[in-house]
């Protein structure tokens, strides 16, 4: 009976795996920053393009590291960001099941 079990606690696993693999969202396109890249202007950050329909999360990052709270599709430029350069991480999420990509970086945030 113990075998028995486990056995089908083993198909169950496999089988939440095999869905979540199949539900899992791949980007096969980019997110992509457009905008003004000076102080005071906003920027947007495209989703980029991905499969099985996924909902999206933003994270803006200046030079590489996060910024808090900047978690829009856009982000208005502030003093903070003049000399760095921005990327945008864009979470896909379908079915509990998520995967990121990040944007290209911007060239430097130009001062106003």
């Amino acid at each position: 009976m113990g075998g028995s079990i486990q056995r089908t606690r083993g198909k169950a696993a496999y089988r939440r795996a095999a869905d979540a693999a199949v539900k899992k969202p791949i980007n096969s396109v980019l997110p992509a920053i457009t905008g003004t890249k000076t102080q005071g202007q906003t920027l947007t950050c495209s989703s980029g393009t991905w499969t099985n329909s996924p909902t999206y999360a933003y994270q803006w990052n200046r030079d590489g590291v996060a910024i808090a709270g900047a978690t829009a599709g856009t982000r208005m430029l502030v003093l903070a960001d003049v000399g760095g350069v921005m990327t945008c991480t864009v979470t896909a999420t379908n079915a509990g099941v998520s995967s990121a990509a990040t944007s290209l970086p911007t060239v430097a945030i130009a001062a106003s």
